[in-house]
């Protein structure tokens, strides 16, 4: 058996990637410096593509109670017309990150993971077997072996530190405030409810969290992060909301807050041999749309089931080096689609002719759709030149009919392994994926016009490997490009 995976950081990236790798059967360990989990984070929603992500896993269930459906989707807060998604797509929905890790972590203990809180990466080293790291806990430190080491430690990242990888910025400076307010929300002046582009440059958002309470984020910017010793204060906060909307903010008890921003960085690689990042320790950007939790979970799905491969021993030669390839390219493209929104909102006195021209060609179709998929992740492709969809994207998110009954894309990929998807409605006379049998599942299910395919084989993070016909030459070739040779 091989030493664990070690995982520094138990926000959602480490906790969804704990769980890819157990459901492989891989031990992980993950190292949280924070004694307990907090509560106290920015993310309040999540888009199309992280619901469908998890959804897939089949994690989305244990989080209902939490979520309320999202009335749209923007690009710099100008609203999207959603239709294209309609029936092939999940909606985006309000869920407070908190809610998001206590139920990631609960699913990856099932799965075998373990959680250490209040231990803290402090050093590394690697050979060609494996990496060995420092932790520092209880006022000491210990050794720890393992297969590899994964940072999913934040902007902040120790891993990535330690590692030598760069992390280079772009983009405009912000200062953001993110707080808990003990008032509902209806209580509010209307000006205060609910998410906007604030006419002096800036965003503003409210969400409700519990009764009586409701979550305030605020951003502006050409404005640089004071020192980590000054703390926000309610004060602050309410003179930031009064500057964004131009309106007193009622003072109430906070109950925490916290700052957040500086400029938009990506890392220079994700992977140095033995060490990997995952999620903001890769990327960090200002979140908007909910595409940087898009980020931090796709990440991590990439990322899993590739590790697992190699350490299972029937990873193709170079597997792991698709990670860095895959991902990188998406950070710096999520980064700058960031970066643009931001530069329709500040500085305003410039920028309020071009968000007009904006809203008159959001009436066109096609480039409501392109702006629609690239705010969701749904746009996301692994295609190779040349290739025609669905190869490189995910699948719709629609039901199947199979002869067990009904299913669906995402109930055939709860297991994590990779699945070929014969939709011809007869079945094949033969299996021709029986040879990969413990790593791909054989789904057979009536057509499905959505996905326009007689057959496809989907990797285990969702994403189409090869489409044709059943019985195509071609199939065998990219079955060996990502599930290795038969019985290895």
């Amino acid at each position: 058996m091989s030493d664990p995976v070690i995982i520094a950081g138990g926000g959602p990236a480490g906790l969804m990637l704990a769980h890819e790798l157990g459901l492989w059967g891989i031990d992980s360990i993950v190292l949280e410096r924070l004694p307990s989990r907090s509560g106290r984070s920015v993310g309040q929603a999540v888009n199309t593509t992280v619901v469908e992500l998890l959804d897939q896993r089949g994690l989305l269930e244990g989080l209902q109670e939490h979520t309320t459906p999202v009335q749209g989707t923007h690009f710099s807060l100008l609203w999207l017309d959603m239709t294209p998604l309609e029936g092939r797509h999940q909606p985006a929905l309000l869920l407070a990150q908190e809610y998001l890790e206590k139920e990631l972590e609960r699913h990856a203990l099932k799965r075998g993971a373990e959680v250490r809180y209040g231990h803290e990466l402090a050093g590394c080293t690697q050979d060609e077997f494996g990496v060995g790291v420092t932790v520092r806990a209880d006022g000491g430190t210990y050794e720890l072996r393992g297969s590899y080491l994964v940072g999913a430690d934040g902007e902040n990242s120790v891993v990535r530190e330690l590692a030598g990888i760069a992390f280079h910025g772009t983009g405009p400076a912000s200062c953001g405030l993110v707080a808990d307010v003990e008032i509902d929300i209806q209580d509010l002046p209307e000006i205060h409810r609910g998410a906007r582009f604030c006419p002096v440059g800036g965003l503003y958002s409210s969400v409700p969290v519990e009764p009586g309470v409701t979550r305030v984020i605020t951003a502006e910017f050409d404005k640089d992060l004071p020192g980590a010793s000054v703390e926000p204060t309610a004060g602050e906060l309410r003179r930031a909301i009064e500057r964004l909307n131009d309106t007193p903010f009622p003072d109430v008890p906070v109950r925490w807050i916290r700052r957040y921003g500086g400029p938009s960085r990506v890392a220079e690689t994700y992977q140095a041999e033995r060490v990997f990042l995952v999620g903001d320790a890769a990327h960090t950007f200002y979140p908007l749309a909910g595409l940087r939790m898009n980020l931090v979970l796709q990440d991590a799905v990439n990322l899993g089931w590739k590790l697992a491969a190699d350490l299972l021993g029937w990873a193709p030669p170079n597997l792991l080096d698709t990670y860095t390839a895959e991902r990188r390219p998406q950070g710096l493209r999520a980064a700058a689609a960031t970066d643009t929104q931001l530069a329709l909102i500040h500085p305003v006195e410039k920028v309020a002719p071009v968000r007009a021209l904006m809203a008159e060609l959001l009436k066109f179709p096609d480039a409501n759709r392109y702006l629609l998929e690239l705010s969701t992740g749904l746009d996301v492709s692994y295609a190779p030149e040349g290739a025609a969809a669905p190869v490189g994207r995910r699948l719709p998110h629609v039901p199947l009919v199979t002869a067990a009954g009904a299913g669906s894309v995402a109930s055939a990929l709860h297991a994590g392994r990779g699945v070929f998807l014969d939709l011809t409605g007869s079945g094949s006379a033969a299996n021709p994926v029986a040879a990969w049998a413990d790593r791909v599942d054989l789904v057979a299910a009536e057509p499905v016009a959505e996905i326009g395919a007689s057959a496809v084989l989907v990797r285990p993070d969702g994403h189409v490997a090869w489409a044709g016909e059943p019985g195509d030459a071609t199939l065998r070739p990219v079955l060996e490009q990502w599930f290795g040779t038969p019985g290895a």
